[in-house]
């Protein structure tokens, strides 16, 4: 199974891309310098590592994702359920709810969330 986790610093530059679909690298490259006081190097270097975990391509110069930011959220979440709670929705919500407690927002967003799933069967 591909990994999809990236760190800090590439999630931030993936965000910045994200947000400006379709940007030329050069502008990319102006956009690191001026966001994140990165030199063209790191900017190409980070580019690269996000292009081969396949979140993004750059094609002709044009930089466009590959997949959404919700999608990678999905799958990195997927990934953190599967390796550390054996595959248990369940068993990742009572550990991530243990010590933070569940508030009625949650419940109610979460109860949405499952009635919405429901309905999408």
């Amino acid at each position: 199974m591909q990994r999809f986790g990236i760190g800090e610093m590439e999630l931030r530059f993936a965000r910045l891309l994200w947000d400006r679909e379709g940007i030329g690298s050069g502008e990319v490259v102006k956009l690191c310098e001026k966001e994140l006081g990165w030199k063209k190097s790191t900017t190409y270097t980070m580019l690269r590592r996000l292009c081969e975990h396949g979140l993004f391509q750059n094609v002709n110069s044009i930089v466009t994702s590959v997949m959404s930011e919700e999608e990678y959220k999905a799958k990195v979440g997927a990934e953190l359920i599967n390796d550390k709670f054996d595959g248990s929705l369940p068993m990742f919500v009572a550990a991530f709810t243990k010590h933070r407690g569940l508030s009625e927002k949650d419940r109610k967003e979460l109860q949405e969330l499952i009635e919405g799933y429901e309905e999408t069967k």
